[in-house]
């Protein structure tokens, strides 16, 4: 088996199982609501805090990823991310879960951008996106598919949410460990490290160009994809958030298919990570954010609009093409959009960027908003808000700059360095950096 197959399936379950850490408080925050006093506004918070955390995390780890080696801020940040999963089967109150929630959204904010950014570099040119795709794809189906069909069975077995957490922090604690004796540095960072302990000074270039780290923000691509993160990560954690309250306070369905609901719509989010991420490497990464975007609003407005009482055939049908579409935005604009923009030195910082805007904007401040309006309004004002997140994603993807390899030897005009650069720095040739 090749390098970087191996490679690829080790860091997909380590995404997926720092996935079900981060997911499965949602699916079984009834239960969490019930034994701790939680109003809308605190479940929100909680949900929120993670992903606040997490967007200063991601942007610390994946800089020293690119600087000092990926491969020790995946083990260390994917260990310690377990650790705080475990502990938060502790908490007693509102406070402790924030604390606790926000220090493991400091380290799970970590293996992201390293893991993409090796691979985006490890991975053939040809089957780059269908590769990359396999992480995040990861997400939904341990994270989002599994997760609830597992946390259901735990809090059934034990008739308790504390024993799910010390359960389902386990696999990543392992998985940390063997990433020690599997991974290597990726060429680009191994280059840098082995420079700097002899002494040197390395220059990074982009077509002749000398480029800095903190140049990744001139690139057009890293720019839109930290705009349209907002939308995306509200949608996946509005939506992830709310979505068993909604089906249990307004459509009166239990625990059981709340979970099968969940899991319908993490199978198709697995499904629509890999596949949305491979037909990008033909349609071409712009075209593809656009489609997905509509019928993420399309798939959204309808679970909206279904009638009080509509059965649990309707919605897993529902929540699958929710999760398909939804989900084909992440390999794109958290992965290859960004990464194959900018210099492989500097790739693990392109995609921390939009990582960490969507974290704050879009994973914290939303999912709070969301809280307060359904605290208002009513549970149909979170659903609302996803639905209509896909329809903001479609539009902002309008200002991508191609970057499918294939795509682009198809173009006619194809992009180059000077289009890919904000137009206020193009022409202009960056500054030299020592790493």
């Amino acid at each position: 088996m090749k390098y970087y197959v191996r490679l690829t399936i080790l860091l997909s379950l380590i995404w997926g199982f720092i996935a079900i850490q981060r997911i499965v408080i949602a699916i079984i925050m009834p239960a969490i609501q019930a034994d701790l006093k939680f109003n809308y506004t605190d479940v929100g918070m909680v949900i929120s805090i993670t992903g606040l955390v997490w967007a200063f995390g991601t942007v610390f780890w994946s800089a020293l990823g690119d600087k000092l080696g990926r491969r020790p801020v995946i083990v260390v940040t994917t260990i310690l991310a377990a650790v705080f999963s475990w502990i938060t089967g502790m908490v007693a109150n509102l406070g402790q879960m924030l604390a606790i929630r926000g220090a493991l959204g400091f380290f799970e904010g970590g293996p992201w951008g390293p893991a993409v950014a090796t691979v985006q570099e490890e991975a053939p040119e040809k089957v780059r996106g269908f590769t990359l795709s396999f992480i995040s794809a990861a997400f939904f189906l341990i994270g989002v598919f599994f997760g609830p069909l597992l946390a259901v069975y735990l809090l059934g077995k034990f008739g308790s949410w504390r024993p799910v957490f010390y359960i389902i922090s386990m696999p990543a604690a392992v998985l940390g460990v063997i990433a020690i004796f599997v991974m290597h540095e990726p060429p680009s960072v191994a280059e840098g490290i082995k420079a700097r302990k002899a002494g040197q000074k390395r220059i990074v270039y982009d077509q002749g160009h000398k480029v800095r780290m903190v140049d990744v923000l001139k690139y057009k691509n890293v720019i839109v994809s930290s705009i349209v993160s907002i939308p995306v990560m509200a949608w996946l954690f509005i939506y992830s958030g709310f979505s068993a309250l909604f089906l249990v306070k307004v459509h009166g369905m239990n625990i059981g298919q709340i979970g099968a609901a969940m899991a319908a719509s993490g199978i198709g989010g697995f499904i629509g990570e890999f596949t949305m991420g491979g037909i990008s490497d033909h349609l071409g990464r712009r075209m593809t954010m656009i489609l997905t975007g509509f019928l993420c609003a399309c798939s959204g407005i309808s679970i909206a609009m279904m009638p009080v009482g509509t059965g649990l055939s309707a919605f897993c049908v529902l929540f699958f093409f929710w999760g398909l579409f939804g989900a084909g935005h992440f390999p794109l604009y958290l992965g290859t959009l960004p990464a194959e923009s900018v210099p492989n030195e500097y790739a693990g910082t392109a995609i921390s960027i939009p990582t960490g805007v969507g974290e704050i904007l879009g994973a914290a401040v939303m999912p709070t908003i969301a809280g307060i309006l359904a605290d208002k309004y009513g549970l149909f004002a979170p659903i609302w808000m996803a639905a209509i997140a896909g329809l903001v994603i479609c539009v902002i993807s309008l200002w991508y700059v191609e970057t499918a390899p294939k795509k682009v030897a198809r173009m006619v005009k194809k992009p180059t360095r000077e289009d890919h650069l904000l137009r206020p720095f193009r022409g202009r040739s960056t500054a030299r950096i020592e790493m």
